[in-house]
């Protein structure tokens, strides 16, 4: 005898063939779980049993048939049902027909064609459960697909898109007309070129979006036309991350060359006046001092030598001037604020700009590399006031917020329109900006016409040695 491990269910209101097909069932290894005469009693049975298949008469006791009760099953249970019945009419046949049975057995039968219909039957209910479980996974990917996905037939109209594909082009919760309309730009866009391509929409509310779609052709199954499955991923913001890293490479080669060339500059500078005046001194002094070695000076020298004395002041204080030119002694001595205090005394008397300062953020805030990059930030800001701000009055305030400060640099001049300024190649900001981020500051300005402009810097306390 067969081993099978099939549970079935018998409706069968003749109880004699309910159980001659009981044995013949049991006796190739099946498990009958009960015998329904009626259809509300197989209805109770499903309620504690869960059998693999149902056979079943069509016609039962009570107020439901077989094929109410099939269609029922069905829908509520998900259970196979073969029918065991005397009527093979067309009429009969068509109403069975629409419950979608798993086979039709006309009595009497034998016992093989039975066997047979049941082993069919519990196959079949396998291989469909296997299709279900891999429809609802591609349904769940399909539909769950962080990218756009839509499926083509043939002639390239839209079976189907998924959920993302409608949030891409701002088409969610819409008529499918309206999605389908919405649609439309991408899959012209995918004709039109086999290849990748990158196709920009405007969604409701004029929102501009870049979308880059692929295509793949899924090829013809012996059930199955061929489709076209499209792909669409968002780059909008990865294009403009790609253009802002761009523009900053090129505002850094810019930036780069600018101090290249004001390194050279300044490299001329001071070889000339090195040679133009500590050169001269030294060589004025030379003579001096091969003239009194020789001999032929005069006895009383004093007046010389004070004023080579003099000259050597002039020299020391030369040198000093270049040093403090190329490195800020006063910040490495004195520490940020009274370096700050400095330079606003020199800005005042040189530009006649009144400068209010009020910084109370203290040095112990200041790491040595913030200290100088912040300094050189508000050089430059006040540099900016002199050339183009035409103010009476800067004021300079700085305030800490928890392990931050913001340093502010506002002037009362004419301002312009941030519209009309290409911050990008203005190498004075870019300067500003690069300073401040190699420390996780930022560096932000504001500014409308007659309205002064305001360089707002904030930094993290405590960076730097």
């Amino acid at each position: 005898m067969d081993e099978h491990h099939g549970h079935i269910l018998v409706a069968e209101d003749e109880l004699i063939v309910a159980h001659s097909i009981q044995m013949r069932l049991e006796h190739h290894g099946y498990v009958v779980d009960g015998i329904a005469k009626s259809g509300e009693e197989a209805i109770r049975i499903l309620e504690s049993a869960r059998p693999d298949l149902i056979l079943m008469d069509i016609r039962l006791s009570g107020e439901i048939d077989g094929i109410e009760l099939a269609e029922r099953i069905r829908h509520e249970h998900q259970i196979p049902v073969i029918f065991l019945t005397a009527y093979s009419d067309d009429a009969t046949l068509e109403r069975a027909k629409i419950t979608e049975p798993f086979g039709y057995i006309i009595k009497p039968f034998e016992t093989r064609e039975l066997i047979n219909s049941i082993e069919i039957a519990l196959y079949r209910r396998k291989l469909n459960a296997a299709l279900q479980t891999s429809e609802a996974r591609f349904r769940g990917l399909f539909e769950n697909a962080v990218i756009g996905l839509v499926l083509l037939d043939h002639a390239g109209h839209i079976i189907e898109a998924n959920r993302t594909m409608l949030e891409l082009v701002g088409q969610r919760g819409t008529s499918t007309e309206a999605a389908r309309e919405a649609l439309r730009p991408v899959i012209e866009a995918a004709h039109a070129r086999r290849e990748r391509v990158e196709q920009s929409i405007t969604r409701p509310g004029r929102d501009r979006r870049l979308l880059q779609i692929s295509s793949a052709k899924i090829p013809q199954a012996p059930n199955s036309p061929p489709y076209t499955a499209l792909f669409v991923e968002d780059v909008t913001e990865l294009r403009r991350y790609e253009q802002d890293l761009q523009d900053r490479q090129r505002a850094l080669r810019a930036l780069f060359f600018n101090e290249e060339t004001i390194r050279e500059r300044e490299r001329t500078r001071l070889s000339r006046d090195i040679h133009d005046v500590l050169g001269q001194m030294l060589t004025a002094h030379k003579m001096d001092l091969h003239w009194i070695k020789s001999g032929h000076a005069e006895e009383d020298n004093a007046p010389r030598v004070d004023e080579m004395l003099e000259h050597i002041d002039g020299m020391i204080g030369f040198v000093k001037r270049v040093c403090s030119e190329l490195r800020d002694s006063v910040l490495d001595d004195f520490g940020f604020d009274v370096a700050l205090n400095e330079h606003v005394k020199q800005f005042t008397e040189r530009v006649g700009v009144r400068v209010d300062l009020e910084a109370s953020c203290g040095d112990d805030a200041l790491g040595h590399d913030l200290a100088v990059s912040l300094l050189r930030i508000i050089q430059e800001a006040l540099t900016n006031v002199a050339r183009h701000a035409g103010a009476s009055v800067v004021k300079i305030r700085c305030v800490r917020r928890r392990a931050r400060m913001i340093w502010t640099v506002e002037d009362d001049g004419v301002g312009f329109d941030m519209a009309q300024i290409d911050v990008g190649s203005s190498l004075g900001i870019i300067g500003m900006n690069e300073r401040a981020a190699s420390w996780g500051g930022s560096v932000d300005i504001a500014s409308e016409p007659g309205r002064g402009t305001i360089v707002r810097v904030e930094a993290p306390t405590g960076v730097g040695p």
